[in-house]
């Protein structure tokens, strides 16, 4: 159809032709819904699923009112066999990694884009929402699609449509509504409906749903003092735990402790399993596992010695959804050389995968690899922190972290892997955000080893991150996530922690976002408004960070 009439037609919507609305939507299927049906896409136009019609590109340049470019397109040249309708495509919402909110409403995106605050791909012939094209304003911004990733990511605050194939780490997608391309199985299975249409398809327009995968990992799991007093003496049961849901803060206080630190004052929002529903949507995840599991458990109420009751390893695969742990701490065996025996016999009676720690050198350098939808993702890790028995060639233990035990547990992994996620327990200092000389040092060697990712832990606190240019792609790096089963209620820092969630397209890191929480009373996880309470641990981490 000449791009003359297609204006034509979408100056009458915004004049507010509204009775022609259905007429127009049949007349205008390039940017409409009725031109697909009888495909998969036209399912999602009309809001009955989600379309899964693959990803690719990235550059500068001034924005341009989208209404300009329009009326600068030449009309499309008749020809003499009928011209074939575009496809819409998915388009995603995005805005600059560190951006705190993690959704936009239909509500709102209708109203940012009536408005001309949201920046569109310059290539955009239309926009619809489900059977609703919407109306976008002529002052609207508009940059050509490659070039929107670098102004978003250099300018705090903006907020563009993106085609899927063009997403990469140093932007953030929102969900639309409660739909997320590039999110847990769960908000992919939701309908998305927010498409768009170009005179000529490119590959960045493509998106398969199948080919997305996503790792949720979260912080320091040691539930022994405060969490297990919770879950057994106080009756609460280990589910609870896991049930937190979200939570507001009506200020902070002094520690109890006298300190000098400042604690957050807590009250529950009323709405329990947020928690547990975001960190069981993912196609595999990963945790930071410190302490033995042992039949003969004890209660500890206070000291640096732990053990943990059995039944935490079924409530973290069944209502955590957790796949893989790395057993490299300074406190695994605090039961002894047997208590590491112990603990992987509960493991894999859970169907947990384990590393970092075993039967015997071999055993704890081993990776644990998970394989999703074809591709393979193997996590290693290690402990560079003195506490615990090194394992041998015939005692069990834990891997320490040494240049050769990373380098070749690392090359052993990238044999039977795509993906290779580094999980080291870092050296002292604890209690700190910021990089030290020492973890650039190993994240340089973890990478040159031949590792993919890596998620740190071990300073209790949420810490720096980094996204860097790889061989294959972005590499994302996290310092520390902070506690998540482990109880310091002595300070805001040891109290708020971030679940990592990392998205894959194939095999290339395309996602890389955090979601606060708080353990409440010592013992339970909940999550935080990323916008409000959450924004100071999330600045905590964005601040000593590198994304690029």
């Amino acid at each position: 159809m000449p791009f003359s009439r297609l204006k034509n037609m979408r100056n009458q919507i915004e004049a507010g032709a509204v009775r022609r609305l259905p007429r127009v939507l049949v007349l205008i299927g390039a940017v409409a819904v009725v031109c697909v049906v009888g495909t998969a896409a036209a399912s999602g136009l009309l809001g009955g699923g989600a379309a899964t019609p693959s990803p690719k590109s990235s550059m500068v340049m001034t924005p341009t009112p989208w209404a300009k470019v329009a009326a600068a397109s030449p009309a499309l040249t008749p020809a003499p066999t009928p011209t074939p309708t575009p496809a819409p495509f998915p388009v995603v919402v995005i805005a600059r990694y560190d951006y705190a909110p993690t959704s936009i409403s239909q509500a709102n995106l209708t109203a940012a884009l009536a408005a001309g605050k949201i920046t569109l791909p310059c290539e955009l012939l239309g926009l619809s929402y489900g059977a609703t094209i919407l109306a976008i304003s002529s002052s609207t911004p508009c940059l050509p699609a490659t070039q929107i990733v670098a102004t978003v990511h250099k300018t705090a605050g903006l907020m563009a449509l993106l085609p899927p194939g063009l997403v990469t780490p140093s932007v953030k997608v929102l969900a639309v509504g409660d739909a997320d391309l590039f999110g847990g199985p769960n908000r992919r299975s939701q309908a998305y409906m927010l498409y768009g249409v170009v005179a000529t398809p490119a590959d960045w327009t493509a998106y398969d749903s199948n080919d997305v995968r996503t790792l949720i990992s979260t912080g320091d799991t040691c539930p022994d003092r405060g969490v297990s007093y919770e879950a057994d003496f106080m009756k609460k049961g280990w589910d609870w735990v896991l049930d937190g849901g979200t939570v507001h803060y009506r200020g902070t206080k002094p520690d109890p402790y006298g300190w000098g630190w400042e604690v957050p004052i807590i009250a529950r929002n009323g709405d329990s399993g947020q928690l547990a529903a975001l960190i069981s949507d993912n196609d595999v995840s990963a945790n930071d596992f410190e302490c033995p599991m042992i039949k003969d458990w004890v209660q500890h109420n206070d000291g640096m010695v732990f053990n943990i009751d059995p039944r935490v390893a079924p409530l973290l695969a069944k209502t955590g959804g957790l796949k893989v742990v790395t057993l490299g701490s300074n406190h695994i065996t605090d039961a002894g050389r047997s208590g590491i025996l112990e603990t992987i016999d509960y493991l894999d009676a859970a169907g947990i995968k384990h590393t970092g720690a075993g039967k015997t050198l071999a055993d704890a350098l081993a990776p644990a690899v998970v394989d999703v939808r074809g591709v393979t993702f193997a996590f290693v890790g290690w402990d560079d922190i003195t506490g615990s028995a090194a394992a041998t060639a015939t005692n069990p233990g834990v891997a320490p972290l040494t240049t050769d035990n990373a380098c070749n547990s690392i090359k052993a992994a990238k044999k039977v892997a795509d993906i290779v996620i580094a999980m080291p327990q870092w050296g002292w200092p604890e209690y700190h955000a910021n990089i030290t000389s020492d973890q650039e040092a190993q994240r340089a060697l973890f990478y040159s080893c031949g590792a993919d990712d890596i998620l740190g832990s071990g300073t209790h606190w949420a810490s720096w991150a980094s996204v860097l240019p790889g061989p294959n792609g972005p590499q994302f790096a996290i310092g520390s996530h902070g506690n998540f089963l482990f109880d310091q209620s002595w300070s805001r820092q040891t109290m708020e922690g971030v679940v990592v969630e990392a998205t894959f397209y194939g095999k290339k890191l395309v996602q890389f976002r955090l979601h606060p929480y708080v353990v409440v009373q010592g013992a339970q996880p909940n999550l935080v408004d990323p916008a409000t309470d959450g924004a100071y641990v999330l600045h905590q981490v964005w601040s000593v960070s590198e994304i690029k």
